[in-house]
């Protein structure tokens, strides 16, 4: 089902954001953008990369992104509740604000939430074309905020045939969606453009509440493609989705029902020019980007308005200076700030960047690179990199090694001392190390695929949230003179986190894949104090992914999954257990035309009550039937 490379680290440019990953179809060579931030094969990288397709994303049939990047190696999703509620994407163990996501190459980490995180929950996946999970940390290649890794969203782009696509669906606690696309190029103009619509009663926010929390999401996205002359090109993308989500009271141990909702309007949009000189050997890349957010927060008790907004400029080059070298060089400048009740701040972050990438032998790929980032607050931060990706023949493995460091400076609400709000006035960015090594194997003419990675990761000043009812030890003064009622963010001195992937895929017939993935992970609190030698929360320490399809004969694909997670605690002091659970879920799509299908699926088959997270719900058994028409 999904096309896995399990690399080393790369690092790189700026977000080559409007080059579109493809396939080459002459040898079905996988290309990618995420590792480097310039097209690439997957075979000449080191990069820890997952790939999912629109093939992927349509098969699996969920209604959210989220959703899909569980099932992935070394990725672990909370849900805060039903369809729309927060959703937190950990990669290796990292916290949630240390995963960088972009969609079309925007930078879209919201500097208006308490730790500059995104908010998976509002990313429903109708429109989205592909989708690149790039695992570990990549400070050279993304700068700051790629800690734990980087989710790189691509939303359909034009094609070179006018098509037009529709896709409905019904199912559990009354759940509408709704998916349209049109996309085509006239001569030198590409145009696609998506719509979506879902809604649903949902369920309780909160585990032990009697009454359901709905969702409703409008949507839009378009891309744009100009080919100006032969050797400069325009692009650009938007996106805006329009939101509500029922919300609950959900503090533990002080969990309750209630009537509050939060809105949210977000707007993404990038334009770039693509300049080729020196017969098409050194590329440029001219982008201007920009993530806007809007939500309300309505509570009989009080009402939140925050606003959140980030400015991008950004200039990268690729320059192939022989076959074997290529240099990436750039500089980004990132100006970002929030408003809420009247309150305000801002902050800025400039980088450059350089980065070699050496073919010095067949097989053989070496890649370094250095970063500077001066951030506006706190100074500046140099970030090096340094890996090696090896085939030992035609048909041998390939071995990988790699050394990366990551940066994340404090978000302006991690920040913030207002009286009763998260932040810690003299938090410190954090810092992290990262080293792997890992082979691969392709078997039986490619019908058998193994990948065994070991990762560690070593994080100075990780910027964590702690409930101070529970102090933690030492705690903040913010969290003992009454002022931090429902918690606050403060630094773990240190922690460690290390851990095994493996990935198995198997295809014994033509109609048959089987593909499964593993993950153990090891999180320890480093930090003197009663939380030494903790685990991290929300941190499973084991995770098992199964899928199963099989297409007959008659064009009727079937397909089932099982999903296990490992215990993990919910709390920096590990009192609050959360148990580990599995889930079963099967699916099928019948075509009853060459471009009409109807497809269902039935999630939770076995109805497991589980929690992501205290006293936060999550959905029972649900099923949904829809259908879809491509023209």
């Amino acid at each position: 089902m999904y096309k896995y490379r399990i690399f080393v680290t790369l690092m790189a440019s700026s977000a080559y954001c409007c080059a579109v990953p493809a396939v080459a179809a002459d040898d079905d060579r996988e290309i990618i953008v995420t590792a480097t931030g310039i097209e690439q094969d997957i075979e000449d990288t080191g990069a820890a990369i997952s790939v999912l397709t629109e093939v992927d994303i349509r098969d699996q049939q969920s209604i959210t992104l989220s959703a899909i990047l569980q099932e992935l190696p070394g990725v672990n999703v909370t849900q805060s509740g039903g369809l729309g509620s927060q959703a937190s994407v950990r990669i290796r163990g990292a916290e949630n604000d240390q995963t960088l996501v972009l969609v079309n190459g925007i930078r879209v980490n919201d500097p208006s939430t308490p730790d500059g995180s995104f908010d998976f929950g509002n990313l429903l996946a109708g429109n989205i074309e592909r989708v690149e999970v790039l695992r570990g940390a990549s400070g050279v290649t993304w700068g700051s905020q790629a800690v734990g890794g980087v989710v790189n969203i691509t939303t359909k782009r034009p094609t070179e045939d006018l098509t037009l696509f529709a896709q409905g669906e019904y199912g559990a606690n009354d759940t509408v969606r709704l998916v349209s696309n049109a996309s085509g190029k006239f001569g030198p103009v590409g145009l696609s453009i998506g719509g979506g619509y879902a809604r649903t009663d949902g369920i309780s926010a909160y585990s032990g509440g009697s009454e359901p929390d709905g969702y409703r999401q409008y949507s839009a996205s378009g891309r744009l493609l100009v080919d100006i002359t032969d050797a400069i090109r325009f692009e650009a993308s938007g996106y805006y989705a329009d939101s509500r989500v029922d919300n609950d009271n959900v503090f533990p141990p002080y969990s309750s029902d209630d009537s509050q909702f939060s809105l949210a309007q977000e707007v993404y949009g990038n334009a770039s020019f693509h300049v080729a000189a020196l017969d098409g050997r050194f590329q440029n890349r001219f982008a201007f980007s920009i993530a806007d957010i809007n939500r309300d927060i309505i509570s009989p008790s009080f009402t939140s308005r925050p606003r959140g907004r980030t400015e991008r400029f950004e200039y990268r080059g690729d320059l192939a200076v022989i076959e074997q070298l290529r240099l990436v060089f750039g500089a980004e400048k990132e100006d970002s700030r929030y408003e809420n009740s009247g309150v305000s701040d801002s902050t800025g972050i400039d980088s450059f960047f350089f980065q070699a990438v050496l073919k010095p032998a067949d097989g053989l790929t070496l890649t370094g690179g250095i970063r500077h980032d001066q951030h506006a607050d706190f100074g500046g931060n140099t970030s090096l990199a340094g890996n090696l990706a090896y085939r030992l023949g035609a048909d041998g493995p390939t071995i990988r090694a790699s050394y990366a460091e990551g940066f994340r400076a404090p978000s302006l609400i991690d920040l913030d001392d207002r009286p009763f709000g998260y932040g810690t006035p003299d938090l410190v960015p954090e810092t992290a190390k990262s080293y792997e090594i890992g082979i691969d194997q392709s078997l039986i003419g490619q019908a058998v695929q193994v990948a065994v990675t070991l990762f560690q990761r070593d994080t100075l000043n990780q910027i964590a949230f702690a409930a101070c009812p529970v102090a933690p030890d030492p705690a903040p003064e913010v969290c003992t003179n009454g002022s931090r009622p429902y918690g606050t963010t403060l630094n773990i001195e240190s922690n460690r986190t290390r851990g095994v992937e493996a990935v198995l895929s198997i295809a014994p017939f033509e109609r048959l894949r089987i593909d499964a993935n593993y993950t153990w992970l090891d999180t320890a609190n480093r930090s003197a104090g009663a939380n030494f030698g903790n685990e991290l929360a929300r941190r499973p320490a084991s995770s098992l992914y199964l899928n199963a399809s099989y297409q007959t004969s008659f064009g009727l694909s079937l397909g089932a999954d099982l999903q296990m997670i490992g215990d993990s605690f919910d709390d920096l002091a590990n009192n609050r257990r959360l148990d580990g659970f599995a889930l079963a879920g099967v699916r099928a799509n019948l075509p009853l035309t060459e471009g009409i299908e109807i497809f269902g699926r039935i999630d939770n088959l076995f109805d497991v009550n589980y929690e992501t997270a205290t006293d936060f719900g999550s959905p029972g058994r649900s099923a949904y039937l829809g259908a879809r028409a491509r023209f």
